[in-house]
């Protein structure tokens, strides 16, 4: 008798308008995802939601720090979440130092860690950032971690986020994208009238066409203010 594939769990992205636009509802376990975005983008508060909604429905969360732009994030937490939410909070520093040994180390620091998490308990890591790992390795070198991040991740059924500032050239940024399951594009746009946010919504699946939205910021709110146009 064949088994029945059991399809695959889903967690929040933290923002339920951003998890209806997906497919599967959401950011399904066993995947590695890349969101990525400017500065003004405010990819730093995706990120903090991501881990916000782990911690508020009681689960642990895995956040691998690798450069200063991660405190932007941990002041977040600092002021909105409780002490004992706080608990549940696995933060790994994966280079303390930035002399070149730490550096060189802080691939197989994260992947130490996150092979002895405990599935059970842990549905989510946030990775921070991924340019990072492409400045100081080159591409060859960062996609070959994110190739390993993918197999723990698979192999734990958990969903990983990395967060990576927009600073490539467009072909050398599709060499990153082309690693990851699922990709959302972050972009701000200035027009006479202010600002606005999109998210470009790609690769999640092969049944959903890739869709952009548009979102503003309420102070550690995202807001999501369309559905979303296939693109």
């Amino acid at each position: 008798m064949s088994k029945v594939r059991r399809k695959k769990e889903v967690v929040s992205s933290g923002i339920p308008r951003l998890d209806e636009a997906l497919h599967y509802g959401g950011l399904k376990k066993g995947t590695i995802n890349l969101f990525v975005g400017d500065p003004s983008s405010r990819k730093d508060l995706f990120g903090f939601r991501y881990i916000l909604e782990g911690l508020e429905k009681g689960e642990q969360v895995a956040f691998y720090d690798v450069e200063a732009s991660s405190d932007e994030i941990l002041d977040l937490m600092e002021e909105e979440v409780s002490s004992d939410l706080m608990k549940n909070l696995q933060f790994v520093n994966a280079c303390p130092e930035y002399s070149k040994f730490f550096i060189q180390a802080a691939p197989a620091r994260i992947i130490e860690h996150m092979r002895g998490l405990d599935e059970n308990k842990v549905n989510r890591v946030l990775i921070n950032p991924f340019t990072f790992f492409v400045e100081k390795f080159g591409y060859k070198d960062a996609g070959d971690f994110v190739i390993m991040v993918r197999e723990v991740a698979m192999r734990k059924n958990i969903a990983v986020v990395f967060l990576m500032a927009d600073i490539l050239p467009e072909r050398d940024m599709q060499s990153i994208i082309d690693k990851f399951d699922g990709l959302m594009e972050l972009d701000t746009v200035r027009i006479i009238e202010g600002i606005y946010h999109t998210i470009q919504v790609k690769k999640f699946s092969v049944q959903q066409k890739n869709v952009q939205l548009t979102y503003h910021i309420d102070g550690t709110i995202i807001r999501i203010t369309s559905t979303g146009k296939i693109i």
